[in-house]
């Protein structure tokens, strides 16, 4: 009989969402910047869930979380977007880990914007 190669947690899914963060100034993950875009899929059952797993991994890199933009579960995502070859990798490792918080790469920006 073939097992589930997919554990879902109960009640969560694996969510996409691309947050927008600040970098510390005593952070070692970033020299450079003030701030960058990053997507993240993680496992929850909510938007609010979604945003902390993101605070939890990106705090760890010594980075704030400005804004979440477009949490949603990534079945939902895959609907209206075409996801690239970097998102769907990092789905495809989340999907075996029930405690995953994974990221993409991130998108540095210099300057803010006036």
């Amino acid at each position: 009989m073939p097992t589930n190669p997919k554990p879902e947690p109960r009640g969560k899914e694996l969510w996409i969402g691309l947050v927008e963060v600040r970098i510390l100034k005593d952070s070692e993950f970033f020299t450079d910047g003030k701030g960058a875009f990053v997507n993240i899929v993680t496992w929850t059952s909510d938007a609010d869930g979604f945003k902390a797993n993101a605070e939890l991994v990106l705090g760890e890199l010594g980075l704030i979380v400005l804004e979440v933009d477009r949490p949603e579960p990534v079945s939902a995502r895959r609907k209206w977007a075409e996801l690239d070859e970097e998102i769907e990798d990092i789905i495809a490792r989340a999907e075996t880990n029930p405690n995953a918080i994974i990221y993409g790469t991130f998108h540095k920006y210099l300057r803010d914007d006036a």
